[in-house]
This record gives structure tokens, C-alpha cells and sequence, in this order.
């Protein structure tokens, strides 16, 4: 029987981190394969999995619960024939409804020997209050279906602002267990043994297809080949901010140096960072959001 863990929850709340150090921390020697599913026609989370000996398998341009559902059976069933592996990570995009992914993973075990052995969920303890404001239904329903909620950032919170944020998560879902990674640093090996005790959510309960709030969320891709200067992508970050090109619920990709090399920029709805990256691909980004402006990002990002 093959475990599947699933590692769901916001945009940018930090899944690709988690899954970097269970790699590092929890897997060792299980040679487990990915499955990375994101939201646009680019993909960048791959290029920050430092393990290389892992296998990859990609599912971009969509989302796993509704154009990519028969290609994520497939694929599953791909990766136990071709990799006989012992564990695949499944990590959906953040725009993805749990439910629909457990139904997924259980229409996949009907075809190969799978089962879902963990479901984590994250959120940016940052930004969790913003996103649920903007985000409809669907981002309350991933922290109501949760059983485990690894949360991060709190201590970028004042006590009040983490007071409202546990109630707030609370009054959604009074029994899931909240793992604060800021103030527990539970290491990776913990929060897996964790999630594989905790109980799973029930694909067949509550369930329904109605989510709104997100009906006009989109991607956009770009291929930007000049270099960008410290305070360009500062200011791009501000830009993103300020609305500037539409609402821009998440930014991420590769920027060439001036000086050579590549800057890994990162944006989740208001706050942003850039950092110097080993990446040796070709440039690219990646912006979701809602009433995004092709032309004013694409001068932002591609033009001299």
C-alpha cells in the first residue's frame, strides 16, 4: 500500500518549505515521489525542492478539483507503476478545495493500492485574517475541514492579533489541532507522526461544491530576461501592494541579478520578500490574483 500525504492549505503559506525539510527530516531513505499541482502555466515550486534525488511530477494550469481531476488520477496511478514508491507527497495549489482532493485520492485508490495516511494544512498566521476577508468561502472552508493546521508567522503578531487569529480559526473549526511552528519549532519527523494520529477529513461529509469568492481568480505568466536591481524589486513589491496591476493574492519566481546569479522573489498579499537564490533556470514569474492588468504587469516585470 502506497501513503499518500497531502500537504494542503493558503497561497503562500509555506507548503513547499514544509515539504522541503520532511524531505530533509522525516523521509529519509524513502525515496518518495511529488506531486506538485500549481495554479498558471508556470511552474516554480520545483525549483525550490533541494532534494534532487526526489522524483517531481507537475500538474500546472489548473487546479487538481476541477479541469486536472482525471489527470491527477492518472498521474497517481503513473507514479505507482513507473516508481513503486512507498510514499507520494501530494501538494496542491493553494486555490484547490480539501474535499475535492481526498475525493480524488480515493477514486485513485479504486485503480492502484494508495491510501491517505496524513492531510496537513497550513495558513500565514500574517495574513490568515486578509485572505478570509477576500477569499469567500473557499479559504474558511480549508480551515473547517482541517484536522491539523500548521500555522506560521504568529510571532509577527501582536498577542490582540493572535487572539483574534485563534478565535477566528477556532470558531471555524473548534477541534482541529493548531501546531504554532513559531513557538512550538516542532521539527518535520513531529508534525508528520502528528498528522498521521490525528483523524482525517471525511470527503463525504458536508460536502458541496457551491464555493464562491474565487470565480475570477487568474494567472499570468512572464519571461522577464533583463536583470533586476535591490531596489526595482522592492519596488515591485510595493507596486503589488498598492494594487497595481490588480489584486495580487500571490507573486513568485526568478529574477536575473545585475551583478549575476538570480533573486527569488516571493509575495503573499501584502507583504513580500526577496532573497538571493542558487537557481540556475531561465527567468520566470508567476502572479495570481483577481483583476489582474496584463499590460500594466507585464510593463512592471518585462520591460527595460
Amino acid at each position: 500500500m502506497v501513503n499518500l500525504d497531502i500537504i494542503t492549505g493558503f497561497l503562500g503559506a509555506g507548503k513547499t518549505t514544509l515539504i522541503s525539510r520532511l524531505l530533509a527530516e522525516a523521509y529519509a531513505g524513502e525515496r518518495p515521489v511529488l506531486i506538485e499541482n500549481e495554479f498558471g502555466e508556470v511552474s516554480i515550486d520545483d525549483s525550490l525542492i533541494e532534494d534532487q534525488e526526489v522524483q517531481v511530477r507537475l500538474l500546472a494550469s489548473g487546479c487538481i478539483c476541477c479541469t486536472l481531476k482525471g489527470g491527477f488520477i492518472e498521474g497517481i496511478t503513473q507514479v505507482v507503476e513507473q516508481y513503486s514508491p512507498s510514499r507520494i507527497i501530494i501538494e496542491p495549489t493553494g486555490l484547490a478545495d480539501p474535499l475535492d482532493i481526498l475525493l480524488a485520492c480515493e477514486e485513485a485508490g479504486e485503480a492502484v493500492p494508495v491510501r491517505v495516511s496524513t492531510f496537513i494544512t497550513m495558513a500565514n498566521a500574517e495574513n490568515l485574517l486578509a485572505l478570509l476577508t477576500v477569499g469567500g468561502d473557499l479559504f474558511k472552508k480549508q480551515i473547517s475541514t482541517a484536522n491539523i493546521l500548521v500555522l506560521n508567522r504568529t510571532k509577527l503578531l501582536s498577542s490582540g492579533e493572535l487572539t483574534e487569529t485563534m478565535g477566528m480559526i477556532r470558531g471555524l473549526n473548534p477541534s482541529c489541532v493548531i501546531v504554532d511552528q513559531d513557538r512550538q519549532q516542532m521539527d518535520a519527523l513531529s508534525i508528520l507522526t502528528l498528522a498521521e494520529d490525528a483523524a482525517k477529513p471525511n470527503p463525504e461529509h458536508n460536502h458541496d461544491h457551491g464555493i464562491e469568492g474565487l470565480e475570477n481568480v487568474s494567472s499570468l505568466s512572464f519571461f522577464p530576461e533583463r536583470s533586476f536591481s535591490p531596489e526595482e524589486l522592492t519596488g515591485l513589491l510595493a507596486a503589488f501592494s498598492k494594487g497595481w496591476g490588480g489584486q495580487v493574492l500571490r507573486a513568485k519566481g526568478f529574477f536575473k541579478k545585475a551583478g549575476g546569479g538570480y533573486s527569488h522573489l516571493e509575495y503573499v498579499y501584502g507583504r513580500g520578500e526577496s532573497l538571493d537564490s542558487a537557481y540556475t533556470g531561465s527567468p520566470k514569474f508567476v502572479v495570481i490574483g483577481t483583476g489582474l492588468d496584463e499590460a500594466t504587469l507585464k510593463r512592471l516585470l518585462e520591460e527595460e
